[in-house]
């Protein structure tokens, strides 16, 4: 996780201006604190300080502490204004911020109802009666029927309160229970409570914990729970985040492994509200805690928020932290419910992460005894159900891991957005196929096949026992809708080669969808696109540029993708052209090495290109050189030459070279000039002398590339078409004029001009 809240190196580095250790203080706290006497404010203490020195610094300012909170470092307190602007001066803090309000459930009322209505015919549906339906939408059924219901796995619930005596938890282990509204062990209703304070909790903790058979069965009645009462819905009261962080690390200090929040902060006392740019995962101490949660292998599940009707960014804290799984809600025809909270964060991330039923769902009201209850607060337990599940049967699942099987199976995987993120999980999915199918061959990354004969290789690991074996139906196709299949084979193995060569480039796209022992499938997304190789790579001669040797004799090396055998082996033909025009100097077939030797000599300074024909039976792919190559040679001339400019005409978009060569041979040392001239006979660009040459040359070859050196010829007699003082020249025919103690020699460049 990213943390704002990390101080700065320069504050933690030792000692330094008083003034540049003042606490930095949040832009609510000033409004708040010119309508109220007082204010709850969280205190950052300074990491070089104990959290019961800023404990101390805080009760030194006339604050009245309320929370600690070790993972924050930091202390709540109700304060005063007097107080905070004392609390300015200390060094033991770093950042003052106030304490925000319990947003408010913002959700449609409940519907009371009598019981569950009407048994279907179905044996599930009669089992579990109304609180089949998410059952069914989040696909858990499967995982019901091998006795999954979160036995071993420790959920905390943090909500208003919970009914535990109500006849639904008769059954419900209940490791420990917490009031943080008025610091006892109470979470039922108290005399002090707003009557039906408890009325919201019980509702999503039955969709977790319930098992009435015939009536109502929650995803995991056979987990673990920790019980967290921290709001207070009292209009009287102010209702804050520091009851939330608290219950969080006492959640974690007895062994929390999910937590469900259906709870939500954004605004302040004065009514002021943490500002959309806020919300980006490191501002809200709830988003800061959960993510601290998340890294200490706690999955943070929590509702987005019912303020939809807003429109985007309308997420609340903590949903916007980046480890914590931020749940939407649907309604049981999977249609996005208009007052789920949209994202995405300030920073970009897409929000919410998921979706599930949250519309009409069936849960235990103390009231009634059933009602039909709306929100995201009522989707957010359906997921950590679902995330309970896939921890019970793969343990060593991280937060993150947990949260990717789900996304991986989600119903808007393809295209996840900031209303439904990656859309509604498939639970028996996400549990069967934790790590999804990876493709393996080709290798992640790769856009060309390693074989002619194509190779298909994948995995599946950490699928449980029950639901092997899996068979896999891969499809290989031409195009992106899967119209021109090539491969659609079902099978066991985890391996196909097709035995047929691709032609070079021929494209592929796959999908993979496997199916366990119990029927649960998972389907890959559309794979690639992956382009068959090209059967000869030529390792030497190749340059784009031009290459230059010595030798008259050569070695052309090239290299060729696995083939099935048949239609394999390659077969080679291999040709020897003069660039000049186009003539075959060698033509050598039936080669089955990848390497070939001339037995004659090729001729210096002339330049060639090379290609390659590898064949597969009737079939055939022709691989040219992208450059021409040349033998020098070192010699003394016999006579002084101009030789012809290449490549002429230039530029040339062929080989992509937009300079052209210009060689001579002198015979005679003496003085020499070099230019380029108009049609007019005015010299435009002087190469010899200058360019490092001296007006005085020895007898030798011009023009060629140094020795060990790549490239067609000596970068310094290469024309790119401009003058002297680096102007470009017009399209035309420009003279190259050479000037020795031998005479005078001509050639005639023609340029296509800089714009060609």
């Amino acid at each position: 996780m990213r943390r704002a809240l990390a101080c700065a190196a320069a504050l933690c580095a030792g000692p330094v201006g008083v003034a540049a250790q003042q606490p930095s203080v949040s832009p609510a706290l000033g409004p708040l604190l010119a309508q109220r006497d007082s204010a709850a404010v969280w205190f950052f203490g300074r990491p070089r300080y104990t959290l019961d020195d800023v404990a101390a610094a805080v009760a030194a300012v006339g604050g009245r502490e309320r929370r600690r909170s070790v993972w924050l470092h930091a202390v709540s307190a109700d304060v005063s204004a007097a107080g905070v602007a004392a609390a300015r001066r200390r060094l033991e803090f770093r950042h003052l911020q106030p304490v925000a309000r319990f947003l408010g459930r913002g959700e449609p009322g409940a519907t009371p109802v009598r019981g569950p209505g009407p048994r279907a015919a179905a044996p599930e549906d009669s089992l579990y009666g109304p609180s089949a339906m998410p059952f069914r939408r989040l696909n858990l059924f499967p995982l019901v029927r091998q006795g999954l219901r979160g036995a071993g796995v420790v959920i905390a619930v943090l909500d208003t309160g919970f009914e535990t005596a109500h006849p639904a938890f008769a059954t419900t282990r209940v490791l420990a229970q917490r009031d943080f509204v008025f610091d006892d062990g109470v979470v039922q209703d108290e005399p002090a409570d707003q009557p039906g304070a408890s009325r919201h909790g019980t509702g999503t903790w039955s969709l977790l914990a319930a098992d009435l058979p015939g009536q109502i069965i929650g995803i995991a009645p056979d987990a673990d729970y920790l019980l967290a009462k921290t709001e207070d819905i009292r209009s009287e009261t102010r209702v804050e985040e520091d009851n939330w962080v608290a219950a969080v690390e006492w959640a974690a200090a007895l062994g929390a492994q999910i937590v469900s929040s259906s709870l939500a902060y954004l605004s302040f006392d004065n009514g002021f509200a943490y500002p959309a740019s806020a919300l980006n995962g490191d501002v809200a101490v709830t988003t800061v805690a959960a993510d601290l949660a998340a890294e200490r292998g706690i999955v943070v599940v929590n509702a987005v928020g019912n303020q939809g009707t807003s429109g985007f960014r309308s997420l609340v804290t903590p949903a916007d932290g980046d480890s914590v799984i931020a749940v939407g809600a649907e309604d049981s025809l999977g249609v996005l419910q208009p007052f789920s909270s949209r994202g995405p964060t300030a920073d970009g991330r897409l929000k919410p992460d998921l979706v599930a039923p949250g519309a009409d769902v069936f849960v235990v009201d103390p009231a009634t005894g059933f009602s039909r209850a709306s929100g995201t607060s009522f989707s957010t337990p359906l997921i950590a159900g679902t995330a309970a599940l896939i921890r019970q049967l793969h343990p060593m699942l991280s937060p993150a891991e947990i949260l990717d099987t789900m996304r991986r199976t989600g119903s808007n995987r393809e295209r996840p957005d900031s209303s439904r993120g990656w859309g509604r999980p498939d639970g028996a999915a996400a549990a069967v196929f934790p790590r999804g199918i990876v493709l393996s061959s080709p290798a992640p990354g790769d856009s060309v096949l390693a074989d002619a004969t194509p190779r298909f290789a994948w995995s599946a690991s950490d699928v449980p026992p029950f639901a092997l074996p899996v068979s896999y139906r891969l499809r290989v196709s031409r195009d992106a809708a899967q119209s021109l299949v090539v491969i659609d084979s079902v099978l066991t193995g985890t391996e196909v080669t097709r035995t047929t060569a691709e032609p070079p480039g021929a494209r592929f796209f796959v999908t993979l969808t496997g199916t366990s022992a119990d029927t649960v499938r998972f389907a890959t997304p559309l794979l690639g696109p992956f382009a068959a190789p090209r059967w000869a790579v030529l390792t030497t001669f190749d340059e784009p540029q031009g290459t230059a040797t010595r030798e008259v004799r050569p070695t052309f090396r090239w290299t060729s993708p696995g083939v099935l055998q048949p239609p394999g082996p390659f077969t080679y033909d291999v040709a020897v052209i003069r660039a000049t025009n186009g003539a075959v100097e060698i033509d050598t077939t039936g080669l089955t090495a990848t390497t070939f030797t001339p037995v004659e000599d090729l001729e210096r300074n002339t330049p060639y290109r090379w290609r390659v024909t590898a064949r597969l039976g009737p079939d055939s792919a022709v691989t040219e050189s992208r450059g021409t190559f040349l033998i020098i040679d070192d010699s003394v001339p016999a006579v002084t030459l101009l030789f012809q400019n290449f490549p002429n005409p230039f530029p040339n978009p062929a080989t992509g070279t937009n300079t052209t060569c210009i060689w001579f041979d002198l015979a005679t040392p003496g003085r020499v000039r070099l230019d380029i001239l108009d049609m007019r006979g005015h010299p435009v660009r002087n190469l010899v002398p200058g360019n490092a040459f001296l007006p005085e040359l020895p007898a030798g070859r011009y023009g060629r590339p140094a020795p060990g050196e790549v490239g067609r010829c000596d970068p310094r007699l290469e024309w790119d078409g401009t003058t002297d003082d680096g102007r470009a020249l017009p399209r035309g025919i420009y003279p190259v004029r050479l000037v020795t103690p031998d005479g005078t020699r001509f050639k005639r460049i023609v340029f296509f001009g800089p714009e060609f």
